[in-house]
C-alpha cells in the first residue's frame, strides 16, 4: 500500500517470499548462506535493483551487512529496510501522512537491536512517528542505540524453556512503558512485536502493540487530498 501510494514499481515473489533466516538464528554459516541465496539468486536473475526488507531485524543484518562476506562479493542490488524507505518517501513528498488513529493516548517506540545498533536506523522511525502522533510520541528513558533488548531476540522467543527468562528480561520494558504512561508501543521488527505481545499478556498490561509500517499504511493521505 505504501509503495503503491508512492508510485513505485515493485514485485513480491512466491518463490522467495520469506526473509527470516533461521541459519543465523542457530549460528550455522552454511545454512545462512543457503537461505540467503534463495533471495539473491532470484533478485539477480530477475534484474532487481533494490531489495526492500520488511520489519525483520535479522533479515536486514544478514542481507545488508553479512551478505558480501557470505557471497565473497557485493550483490548486484541495493538492500534497504522498509523503515528507511518510508522515511525517504515521506521526506521527499512521495507519500503524505495524516494523524494516526490507532491510539488516542501516548505512544512510544521500541528500537529493535538489529535495526538500530546494526543497521543504524535511529531517526527514520522517529521522523515518521512525529508525523503520525505529534506530541503523543514519548521516548523511553534508555533509547536509540542504548535501548534495552526486549528479551526475545536471537531466536530466544522460539525456545520454550527460555520463556521464564525472557519474561523476566521483559520487565525492563514494563517499567519503561509504565514510567511513560503509554497506551501503545510501536516497533519495526516483527520478532520484537511478538515478544511485546507475549510480555504484555504475561503482565496483563492494557497496552497495544503496533507495527510502524502498518501505522504508515493506515495514515496515508490519498493523492489530491490535504493532510490533516
Amino acid at each position: 500500500k505504501v509503495l503503491n501510494a508512492a508510485g513505485l514499481q515493485w514485485t513480491a515473489s512466491r518463490q522467495a517470499r520469506e526473509v527470516t533466516n533461521f541459519g543465523t538464528f542457530v549460528g550455522d554459516p552454511r545454512l545462512t548462506k543457503e537461505i540467503a541465496l534463495r533471495l539473491v539468486n532470484l533478485a539477480e536473475t530477475s534484474g532487481i535493483q533494490r531489495l526492500i526488507i520488511s520489519e525483520c531485524g535479522h533479515a536486514i543484518d544478514v542481507l545488508r551487512w553479512s551478505l558480501p562476506n557470505l557471497l565473497g562479493r557485493r550483490p548486484k542490488f541495493e538492500v534497504e529496510q522498509i523503515t528507511e524507505v518510508m522515511a525517504k518517501l515521506y521526506q521527499t513528498g512521495r507519500i503524505r501522512l495524516k494523524a494516526d488513529g490507532d491510539s488516542g493516548g501516548a505512544i512510544t517506540y521500541h528500537d529493535p537491536c538489529k535495526v538500530v545498533r546494526r543497521d543504524g536506523l535511529i531517526e527514520e522511525p522517529r521522523l515518521l512517528l512525529r508525523a503520525l502522533a505529534g506530541n503523543r510520541f514519548r521516548e523511553m528513558w534508555e533509547r536509540k542505540e542504548k535501548n534495552w533488548c526486549c528479551g526475545g531476540g536471537g531466536g530466544v522467543i522460539s525456545i520454550q524453556e527460555a520463556t521464564p527468562l525472557r519474561m523476566k528480561a521483559f520487565n525492563v520494558k514494563v517499567k519503561q512503558m509504565a514510567d511513560l504512561g503509554v497506551e501503545a508501543v510501536v516497533s519495526s521488527c516483527s520478532n520484537c512485536r511478538l515478544q511485546f505481545n507475549d510480555g504484555i499478556q504475561h503482565y496483563n498490561l492494557p497496552i497495544k502493540v503496533l507495527s510502524l509500517a502498518e501505522m504508515v499504511a493506515k495514515a496515508l493521505v490519498p493523492p489530491g487530498k490535504e493532510s490533516a
